[in-house]
């Protein structure tokens, strides 16, 4: 198991982070996209539009208001155009995103879990995720996903209600949506990277043990396998 994480998990959301791998630039900018709200302490994170996982994680978390921010990547080929054809738009894809509970340095990391997940079992550059099917992750409490999953049994086209509602903050290729379900309770959701796969969620702690980030990496900048992260 993997116990070092690196350190762009927090300088990614920060002014002029950008990095170069395997022949494209990566440049990072933070997205505010609004604030979650978090009535029990149990969040579930998951695809919202195929719902593989509702369990929240093990973890109870700070309950309140909460600001949800994402990096998302520029991407462009270092390459010289063939031709002015090829000179298009940088790719922007969501490479992070995280709930801020606290203002506060994050000093360790650890992978945020679900009941039964034996961690000690995981070999390197293995973890623990949640899949996508559809695109698109999201945080939101235990309260909001009941209240999903009871809207996408009453109708089976809810999915393609939320869709629409996504694709007004477009831009090629993400996208991103916080939305009320009712009774104080919200989700936010946004584009998953690359689309779809099997994406770890992490949480961030301060000096005093306090929970202050949970992060769910896209693996759109990869680390897994640098020599330094061993």
């Amino acid at each position: 198991m993997r116990e070092h994480y690196p350190d762009f998990f927090e300088s990614a959301f920060a002014a002029g982070f950008r990095t170069e791998q395997d022949g494209y630039e990566y440049r990072l900018f933070r997205q505010d996209i609004g604030q979650l709200q978090i009535q029990t302490g149990k969040i579930v994170a998951n695809d919202p539009l195929v719902m593989f996982e509702t369990e929240p994680f093990t973890e109870t978390f700070p309950t309140g208001s909460f600001p949800v921010q994402l990096a998302i990547a520029q991407v462009q080929h270092l390459g010289e155009a063939k031709s002015p054809e090829e000179e298009l738009e940088p790719d922007e894809r969501v490479a992070l995103a995280r709930i801020v509970f606290a203002d506060k340095p994050v000093v360790s990391w650890k992978m945020a879990v679900w009941e039964n997940s034996d961690v000690s079992q995981l070999a390197p550059h293995e973890f623990f995720g949640y899949g996508v099917d559809a695109g698109t992750g999201c945080f939101m409490d235990e309260v909001a996903c009941k209240q999903l999953e009871s809207k996408m049994e009453q109708d089976d086209t809810y999915f393609e209600t939320l869709m629409e509602e996504m694709d007004q903050t477009y831009k090629h290729t993400r996208n991103w949506l916080v939305k009320d379900m009712g009774d104080g309770a919200n989700i936010a959701m946004f584009s998953s990277g690359w689309g779809d796969g099997s994406y770890a969620s992490y949480i961030g702690y301060d000096a005093d043990g306090k929970i202050v980030r949970l992060l769910t990496d896209f693996y759109v900048v990869g680390w897994m396998e640098s020599p330094e992260e061993e």
